[in-house]
């Protein structure tokens, strides 16, 4: 698994800068394509070898579908505002995703585990057709400058190249990548610490924070978007950092049991994640240039590093200094705060150029 998320994060730059230079339909047909016959190939597997090969096609699909896709959203929105809502609208799309779909997935696992894989290939056919009929082919953005133009034309380590010169963008991805690395214990090590805790009532308490987090995510959206449309990017992004480093202190003081407390604890940490994660996506669009915008989105795979080190690193620290993991989690917070205070005036005039 860990394996498929490099392969996923290093095809997402190459599909991205693929898209750049072929157009983003070509790219989201072979995504389909790959998700298709990769989760086919998944429920099907009677071997360890067909196992791995349809996880890696899995892999490939994500970044060939979903960089794309993103970079597409872009490419038909030029207005800033309606881009930023559509992106906010794909987030708040993402999470009843990822709340239903286990649900789902579970209930129909209970009885066939192959189908429940072979339904998730199927579900790609109605993404494949829209890809192949709806989806405007070739290029969306015009390059009139001739720079840009001949820049389309690099190689995949050209542009990696090209965009580890981009201070500012470098910057806001290090800091997506922390602010993930910090999200990832919420799903991981807070289930072992509930385990540490109480193990007699780590499931109650295990249910009550996902579900909190689920309801407060799909809520909030609806009226933090409204009240924060004229707050700036790096503000909005630094307010949730803040919060999250609440979340991670209330979580480290707190030593009880009870499901009440917990549930407050996930509250704030879900209002944290629905301003934080989606304003990092969006400003990652922001910075990315029109003419590389695939190759950049591409690179934003990259938080996903975040999330698979997440994990092992909370793991470690909750093994070796128990609760004081969400302390260094905060600190961590804090960390990503002022790298966006110190790099606040770059951000925007970068955004201003754009």
């Amino acid at each position: 698994m860990s394996g498929c998320t490099i392969v996923s994060i290093i095809m997402g730059v190459y599909g991205g800068a693929m898209s750049d230079r072929l157009g983003r339909k070509k790219l989201m047909i072979f995504g389909c394509l790959f998700a298709i016959v990769g989760y086919a190939s998944i429920g099907m597997a009677n071997s360890v070898p067909v196992f791995a090969f349809g996880l890696l096609l899995t892999s490939i699909s994500f970044s060939w579908a979903d960089v794309p896709g993103r970079a597409l959203m872009s490419d038909l929105l030029q207005d800033q505002k309606r881009r930023e809502l559509a992106l906010q609208i794909r987030y708040c799309a993402i999470n009843i995703a990822a709340v239903s779909g286990p649900i789902i997935g579970i209930t129909i696992g209970l009885n066939s585990q192959k189908s429940t894989f072979l339904l998730t290939s199927l579900s790609y056919v109605p993404f494949l057709l829209f890809s192949l009929f709806f989806v405007p082919a070739g290029k969306l953005v015009d390059h009139k400058d001739s720079d840009e133009t001949s820049d389309t034309k690099m190689n995949t380590w050209q542009m990696c190249r090209v965009i580890l010169k981009d201070n500012v963008y470098v910057v806001v991805l290090i800091s997506s990548i922390l602010s993930y690395l910090v999200y990832s214990q919420f799903d991981s090590v807070l289930p072992q610490y509930f385990l540490m805790l109480d193990s007699a009532l780590a499931v109650d308490l295990v249910t009550v924070v996902l579900v909190t987090n689920a309801l407060t995510v799909l809520v909030a959206q609806l009226y933090l978007v409204p009240y924060f449309v004229n707050t700036s990017l790096e503000k909005r992004i630094t307010v949730g950092v803040v919060i999250l480093a609440v979340s991670q202190l209330l979580f480290w003081s707190n030593e009880t049991s009870s499901t009440l407390w917990w549930g407050a604890c996930a509250f704030v940490f879900s209002v944290a994640e629905a301003i934080l994660l989606p304003n990092l996506s969006i400003l990652l669009d922001r910075l990315a240039p029109a003419h590389h915008r695939g190759a950049y989105l591409g690179a934003s795979t990259l938080v996903m590093l975040g999330l698979s080190l997440g994990r092992i690193i909370g793991g470690a620290l909750l093994e070796w200094c128990g609760k004081n993991v969400f302390f260094v989690m905060s600190l961590l917070c804090l960390c990503i705060a002022f790298l966006m205070l110190i790099n606040d005036k770059k951000i925007k005039i970068r955004l201003t150029d754009s």
